[in-house]
């Protein structure tokens, strides 16, 4: 009788330290995974008040409605995927309020089998009294120690039963108030997506609205893509530049036809690869309007323009700044497009273009956020671009890197 009692209880206890274990598991989990779509709604909203600044310089000049529409299609695909994070918010929560339910019912039960338990112990106790103290404790026990050792162990067994039912009246208690606080959290989302969906509409029209507007300025086909051809040659004609640049400090470093790295050159680049997705962006404040590779132009459906890098809005006059420690290794001049300078962080190199000035010299070392310069305003005057690159150098070859994915997150 007593090696089962005692095997029962330490099963009971076992099992309901497991339960309240993995209920506590669950519960950092689901609040890990909201604090993270929390966070990054907080981010959708930075990008889009960044935004809404940039429309607000382009609106100044009627010149700028090419620029104002490619900001307000960024800020409408900010507006649709916060949209998106505030639907999987709500999702979350009622998720987490049906595992709460599910959770508080396994308690119940629980519950009403220790009670059931307690009772049959208490009965047992009862019926069995005189048997367990006339026989057990006095012809099982060694001696009266035991015995007495025996009734303080049942005493404490029945202690710890109602112990453990109080914690998961408690548990159910912190559950239900839970339940209350996610109900209301899901009907402020639901407020928050009414909020969204007509703002989204707004912006929408907008942009219908700013596409009228360009097509009565631009009614001549031909002049619109010989406009746009103009712009790509200009683009083709950056990328060309610095290529070749790139190509020169290889060919200078790499007179052998194999290129190696010094010891220091191969700490810098390790240097710069650990800060991958981690580095700042050469603007301190912006949107990426122009992204990495080939793609679709955002006016004219029938071209495709190949970037080498990404292209960031900002404010007008923008200061630009190194992303990573390193040694300026070019500076020169594209007509019509400012200047470039190039930093070396030993098998990579980061480009920073469409510069009106120029704050560094050759050779100097730079520590990360220094200042390189200040940015050239648009045609109309009202903002500047920044257009950014980043390429590896591995042997003889040397290619373009994705920015996107080497900028920290925004």
């Amino acid at each position: 009788m007593k090696s089962m009692n005692k095997n029962f209880f330490t099963y009971l206890v076992t099992a309901l330290l497991f339960l309240l274990a993995s209920l506590g598991t669950t519960s950092s989990y689901a609040q890990s995974k909201t604090q993270k779509l929390k966070a990054k709604e907080e981010r959708l909203k930075k990008q889009l008040v960044q935004t809404q600044e940039l429309l607000d310089e382009t609106r100044m000049s009627q010149k700028a409605t090419l620029s104002e529409l490619n900001i307000l299609n960024k800020q409408i695909a900010f507006k649709e995927e916060l949209l998106v994070n505030i639907n999987n918010q709500l999702t979350e929560t009622t998720n987490q309020i049906y595992r709460n339910k599910k959770e508080i019912e396994s308690l119940k039960n629980e519950l009403i089998e220790l009670k059931v338990e307690f009772k049959e112990m208490i009965r047992f106790a009862y019926k069995n009294r005189k048997k367990e103290y006339n026989v057990i404790y006095l012809f099982s026990s060694e001696d009266y120690n035991q015995a007495y050792r025996r009734m303080k162990y049942i005493e404490q067994y029945t202690e710890n039963r109602k112990k453990k039912a109080q914690e998961i009246n408690t548990m159910q208690a912190k559950f239900v108030k839970e339940n209350e606080e996610l109900l209301a959290n899901i009907e402020a989302k639901k407020e928050l997506i009414l909020e969204y969906n007509d703002e989204k509409k707004k912006f929408i029209e907008v942009k219908e609205s700013q596409q009228v507007l360009l097509n009565e300025i631009l009614t001549d086909k031909k002049a619109l893509q010989a406009k746009y051809a103009t712009q790509e040659k200009a683009r083709a004609k950056v990328a060309e530049a610095i290529r070749r640049e790139i190509a020169k400090e290889l060919s200078r470093a790499n007179k052998s036809n194999s290129f190696k790295l010094s010891p220091e050159a191969k700490l810098a680049s390790s240097s710069f690869e650990k800060n991958k997705g981690k580095l700042p962006w050469p603007v301190s404040r912006g949107t990426i309007t122009k992204r990495f590779g080939k793609q679709r132009h955002s006016q004219v459906s029938t071209t495709f323009i190949q970037n080498n890098g990404i292209d960031i809005s900002t404010l007008k006059s923008s200061t630009v700044r190194a992303v990573f420690e390193g040694k300026v290794t070019s500076i020169f001049t594209i007509p019509g497009s400012g200047q470039t300078v190039i930093i070396s962080h030993g098998a990579y190199r980061t480009v920073y273009s469409n510069l009106k000035t120029v704050n560094v010299e050759l050779n100097q070392k730079l520590k990360t956020k220094q200042t390189i310069g200040t940015l050239l305003a648009n045609s109309s005057g009202t903002i500047s671009e920044s257009h950014f690159e980043i390429w590896k150098i591995s042997g003889g070859d040397m290619s373009p890197q994705n920015p996107s994915i080497w900028l920290n997150r925004r």
